[in-house]
């Protein structure tokens, strides 16, 4: 019975290995995450498209759903303007296209740090598998 647990334990252990073999690969796709999130060009160029984005949005029709909820509110649909929008109805909004322009190449940068990071972790994890599967091995008996 202690045969087959052990068994079963250095099965378990040594399942993930063939994943962390591939390290290299792992390694080279972080740090092209990380090399297109730090690039300014691509920061800027995201920040623009997702500020046009933000802006469209502020001007997307929104009595429609207005209506339907004032409906579903048991209050007279009637009363919703027709010409809602966002930027009508939460003139704050008006400064999201700004901030997301400001923003956006600072976390993406942040956000190729962490890539960095974890690509910077995979040799040690490999190194972990590697002594989890020496400690099964040895613990393992010989037959």
């Amino acid at each position: 019975m202690r045969t087959l647990t052990r068994i079963t334990a250095l099965v378990a252990l040594a399942a993930p290995l063939p994943a962390l073999a591939q390290v290299s690969d792992a390694e080279v796709a972080t740090a092209e995450v990380e090399a297109t999130l730090k690039d300014p060009v691509a920061q800027a160029a995201i920040a623009e498209g997702m500020a046009a984005a933000s802006e469209a949005l502020l001007d997307i029709p929104l009595a429609p759903l207005a209506k339907a909820v004032a409906e579903a509110a048991g209050d007279n649909p009637d009363d919703v303007d027709p010409d809602m929008t966002l930027r009508s109805v939460s003139p704050d909004a008006q400064d999201a296209p700004d901030r997301v322009r400001e923003s956006l190449p600072r976390v993406m940068g942040a956000m190729g740090s962490m890539a960095g990071g974890m690509g910077a972790m995979i040799p040690a994890l490999r190194e972990m598998a590697d002594r989890m599967r020496a400690a099964v091995e040895a613990a393992s008996p010989r037959y």
